[in-house]
């Protein structure tokens, strides 16, 4: 597994953005979201979207590069009240999928909003019928709030008789804890 460098992302980034986020929530290829496995015309951001994250004040946007400066992953997280933040966006380049970037970028996340923002929990949302991606956070020791969210279908109009019907969002969680201090309270 090739290590990422992170760096924030620019608006000089957007359209390396879109094509990367789109690509890989296309490369899905189950029924755990779409009627079918046939969605190659779905997309979920456009340029105009990603740069109003990047100018946002709310918001911080970031990038993994591998080692030639390509983009290889995205991610992004945003400060709430009461030190949680919340992770979003999660996207890995299709091509590398499956060897280990995701991970470096939810961890990225993770040290950001603990490191500027004393942050002490990360939280985000996922789809429900998303069972891999749910287990995979699972590994990384997120659990589910027991609070949902209702999908928002009217948001996505253009993808009625794609999507399934039966969607809503689960609301997963993590304390995140400082592993010096973890250290010290093992010994």
């Amino acid at each position: 597994m090739a290590a990422l460098n992170f760096r924030l992302a620019t608006e000089d980034d957007a359209a390396v953005l879109e094509q990367l986020i789109n690509t890989a929530f296309r490369a899905d290829k189950t029924t755990q979201v779409f009627l079918s496995a046939d969605h190659a015309g779905i997309d979920v951001t456009d340029v105009a979207a990603l740069k109003a994250s990047i100018a946002s004040p709310e918001r911080v946007v970031y990038v993994g590069t591998d080692p030639q400066g390509r983009i290889a992953a995205h991610g992004s997280v945003r400060r709430l009240e009461d030190g949680r933040a919340w992770f979003g966006l999660l996207a890995v380049d299709v091509a590398r999928q499956g060897a280990g970037l995701g991970k470096q970028v939810l961890t990225y996340a993770e040290e950001y909003a603990r490191r500027e923002w004393g942050a002490a929990r990360m939280e985000f949302d996922v789809v429900r019928t998303r069972e891999d991606l749910i287990a995979w956070y699972g590994r990384r020791g997120y659990r589910p709030t027991g609070e949902t969210a209702p999908f928002p279908y009217d948001a996505h109009g253009d993808w009625r008789g794609v999507l399934r019907d039966d969607l809503y969002f689960i609301m997963m969680g993590k304390d995140l804890v400082d592993s010096s201090v973890a250290e010290t309270v093992e010994r």
